[in-house]
């Protein structure tokens, strides 16, 4: 149990520590700037297509479900 439990906590601080040690990449035609509006117009189109793919299933599926149940 203690190794189920604190061996995904070790490897969140190991990943830390890796990814402190990284050298940055100069700013590039290849680097996506994250103090734009282009960033932040991508992320919040992200997190809006997840959550929709998240609650459109239970939502098309509810009224199909109450349907058949009617029948009875």
């Amino acid at each position: 149990m203690l190794i189920v439990r604190f061996l995904p906590m070790t490897a969140v601080i190991y990943m830390a520590g890796n990814l402190s040690k990284k050298k940055t990449v100069a700013v590039g035609e290849g680097t996506l700037s994250t103090s734009n509006t282009l960033f932040t117009g991508l992320l919040i189109a992200i997190i809006i297509i997840i959550g929709a793919l998240t609650f459109l299933p239970a939502l098309a599926l509810g009224p199909i479900a109450d349907y058949f149940t009617a029948i009875r």
